[in-house]
């Protein structure tokens, strides 16, 4: 090994061996955080041109114009689950209210023996089909408490994690919104991209979320139209009432539209026509359903030009791997993934191709050191002896 590289290996190597056990540790410290941080960094990326109008707006007040758009973001994150929580809590309140009679071991028995077989007969001749009997009061009153219990805490563990990692993101986004441009500055300096690759992964991956993101906004709404005429086809009461619920409940990721359409389902069974409870359900999963797996990709390719497969495949990949927050990371890395494709084509393949044609070109030259010789000249083509008749006269 030269002498220079033992010396800068010398120098070097504690340094980057000191620089790897930091980010380790840094990894470590902050891994619980990093999809959080990328939905908040996706979401200020989309955000930053607004942040800049705005900021100028109110005088270079940087924080206020960052306070001011967290808040509307947080108002059209909590605004649908207030709204679908409300309404599910009304419809529990509803539901204890007319079980609450039920719960009597006399009238525990008269639902099942009348109740049942006069609602839902068919539910009934199968239940006695297959052997069922109702079980005893106390049995069934002990297991049901228990059911309860387990998922009453698994609810509000699940209410405490989504509410925390709302405060996290919300706290990223205020501080990525206002120092956004330092903090691109700062990275810029150790980027291995030239401008023009930074310029073109940006708009890409802003392509991209907002492609995401038109997608969870229009979305539903086109779903709670499917839904309604569903609704209106299958005779369910207050259709309209019911294609909201499919809006705000298409809002929520992951579980998003069955919560909605499989109660319409379940009213029908209820009610003893099971025939409409399966034509509800075929219709649920078939149509209302579909319409987020066919118009996002959609959106994807039109928005940010990301062929529909890769979008879809994107979208649920995402989901599986990452649950909610995989609905924007998933499409991110698959445009992240897109612009490093984009620059290894366009860029190192040109240059390595340009490169070649140097190495050809310099190939019919002699090596250094060696002058070059001058052309020889072509010589003159010869003269061509004419006969002067004054010279022979001579």
């Amino acid at each position: 090994m030269p002498e220079r590289l033992r010396t800068n290996w010398r120098v070097q190597g504690p340094l980057l061996g000191f620089l790897l056990v930091t980010v380790v540790l840094a990894f470590v410290v902050f891994r619980y955080f990093l999809l959080t941080f990328t939905v908040a960094a996706s979401v200020a990326l989309m955000l930053s041109p607004l942040q800049g109008a705005l900021s100028r707006r109110l005088g270079g007040r940087d924080g206020l114009a960052a306070t001011l758009l967290m808040l509307g973001v947080m108002f059209v994150i909590l605004v649908p689950i207030l709204l679908y929580g409300a309404l599910i809590f009304q419809q529990a309140v509803a539901f204890l209210d007319w079980l609450r009679p039920h719960l009597e071991a006399r009238e525990w028995d008269r639902f099942w023996r009348e109740v049942v077989p006069q609602r839902s007969p068919k539910l009934a001749n199968w239940l006695r089909q297959i052997g069922w009997e109702a079980p005893p009061l106390t049995a069934g009153l002990a297991r049901a408490s228990e059911v309860a219990n387990h998922y009453v805490q698994v609810l509000l563990t699940g209410v405490a994690t989504v509410a925390l990692d709302l405060v996290i993101f919300l706290m990223m986004l205020f501080f990525l919104l206002r120092d956004g441009d330092d903090l691109r500055e700062s990275l810029r300096g150790i980027s291995p991209f030239t401008r023009g690759q930074e310029t073109e992964l940006v708009e890409h991956l802003g392509n991209t979320i907002k492609a995401v993101l038109q997608a969870m906004i229009i979305v539903p709404f086109i779903q709670g139209v499917v839904a309604f005429v569903g609704f209106w086809v299958f005779g369910l009461p207050s259709p309209l009432l019911w294609a909201v619920m499919v809006v705000f409940a298409a809002l929520i990721p992951i579980l998003g539209s069955p919560l909605a359409w499989i109660p319409a389902a379940l009213y029908f069974l209820v009610n003893g026509h099971l025939g409409l409870a399966l034509g509800m359900t075929a219709y649920g999963v078939f149509v209302i359903s579909m319409v987020d797996n066919i118009v996002k990709p959609i959106i994807l390719r039109g928005s940010a030009q990301i062929h529909m497969m890769l979008g879809f495949l994107s979208i649920m990949g995402g989901l599986i791997a990452f649950g909610p927050k995989g609905l924007i990371v998933g499409p991110v890395v698959l445009s992240l993934v897109l612009s490093a494709y984009r620059i290894y084509r366009y860029d190192i393949l040109r240059w390595r191709e340009e490169e070649g044609m140097g190495a050809t070109i310099m190939a019919g030259l002699p090596p250094p050191g060696v002058p070059i010789a001058e052309p020889v000249a072509a010589p003159e083509p010869a003269a061509v002896a004419t006969a002067d008749p004054r010279v022979a006269s001579r």
